[in-house]
């Protein structure tokens, strides 16, 4: 202690002789002064540095024991989405505009990118919790999986409210039907998944049309399905809402094919039956319903002909307006696993208190320091 107080007075008669009371600069050798003392203190208190950094080492080793292993899916995939179809799309709103069909295509909303958005979406991350699985060969859905993997279930037993103690989410309970507390659970979980974050997505490159997902968690079977489960449910909402537009032209107008085909019908078993009844009719009046029947027969006939044209057309745009989302590589057992060694415990750990113990000199140093100079001047100053 006397050795440092002795570094301690020299440095500040040095400082005060060397450097004039109105600068604030400090120069090179001013730090290299002081990293010199801060290097002697350190090596007269060397073996409380070491103890310190024993005890982060002690640590390091004792989370590594505790913290429990986490496993890793990982999920590449390739978008296949057809952009523009200009000339089949222009032909067929030609033809379907005849019986007031709209052909729009899907909106501009669920380009190609934003399909990467939608997997960190609410409503498929709660979907892919809540779809029913086989687990272990029993019917259940991840988020209960979830549950049971981060002790969910033990934290709500020790809360004082009720409606957290009795907290269950039964397979066959509609999502309709969920109470305010079992929304803000699905809340506070969605939550942990996407800022944690459990599940990152995200593209290889703008040049490239393949995609990435992988999900952290401390369940292999949990990692590996979740990501299963989100690819098949985000593909299915996907699809389904880029083709919607086309897909309900496409039922309005077979609707309309099969009621003018029905008609068609009609006015040929109309034909038939009134040619029946006047087999051989003099007057030209007895064979009225005969003709009128067969315009509308012929009107009917030409009608249906063309809808039917624009059905096959509209077939094809719905095909080609439906994105192609392709799995390359999928999860498989066994999943990468990560988990604290216990070299790398003590490593991180006695490095982390040594360089704590180095820290914390060197804040004592510059504290006795500036007290000692705030001394010094008060000295100066009543002299």
């Amino acid at each position: 202690m006397d050795t440092e107080q002795q570094l301690d007075k020299q440095n500040i008669s040095s400082q005060n002789n060397n450097t004039p009371a109105s600068s604030d600069e400090i120069s090179l050798q001013e730090i290299l002064q002081h990293l010199s003392v801060i290097k002697q203190k350190v090596w007269h208190r060397k073996w409380i540095v070491l103890v310190i950094a024993i005890a982060g080492a002690a640590i390091g080793i004792t989370a590594s024991l505790l913290t429990k292993p986490t496993y890793t899916a990982r999920l590449s995939f390739a978008l296949q989405d057809e952009k523009g179809g200009g000339g089949s799309l222009s032909s067929l709103a030609g033809l379907a505009s005849q019986f007031g069909v709209n052909v729009g295509g899907a909106s501009s909303a669920f380009g190609g990118d934003n399909l990467y958005e939608l997997f960190t979406s609410h409503r498929l991350i709660e979907q892919t919790l809540l779809c029913p699985t086989v687990i272990n060969g029993k019917n259940s859905n991840l988020l209960n999986l979830y549950i049971d993997t981060y002790k969910l279930r033990e934290q709500w037993s020790k809360n004082p409210k009720p409606e957290l103690q009795r907290m269950a989410f039964p397979l066959e309970q509609k999502r309709e039907t969920y109470t305010r507390a079992q929304d803000s659970i699905l809340q506070s979980i969605y939550s942990t998944i996407t800022k944690k974050p459990m599940l990152t997505v995200g593209q290889r490159s703008k040049k490239l049309s393949i995609g990435d997902i992988s999900f952290v968690s401390e369940n292999e079977t949990l990692s590996k399905l979740f990501v299963e489960n989100l690819i098949r449910e985000t593909t299915d909402f996907y699809i389904s809402t880029k083709t919607k537009v086309t897909r309900e032209n496409f039922q309005k107008l077979r609707h309309q094919a099969d009621s003018v085909k029905a008609i068609f019908n009609g006015a040929v078993s109309a034909r038939a039956s009134q040619a029946d009844a006047v087999p051989n009719a003099v007057r030209q009046v007895a064979s009225v319903g005969v003709v009128r029947s067969q315009s509308n027969m012929q009107i009917a006939g030409a009608t249906y002909g063309e809808m039917a044209k624009n059905l096959e057309v509209m077939k094809m745009s719905l095909n080609q307006e439906t994105p192609l989302v392709q799995v390359i590589d999928a999860p498989s057992y066994p999943l990468e696993k990560q988990r604290l060694g216990k070299a790398k415990g003590i490593l991180i750990g006695g490095f982390a208190g040594g360089a704590l113990a180095i820290g914390w000199l060197a804040l004592a140093y510059f504290f006795s320091l500036s007290k000692a100079s705030i001394k010094l001047q008060e000295g100066q100053g009543n002299r």
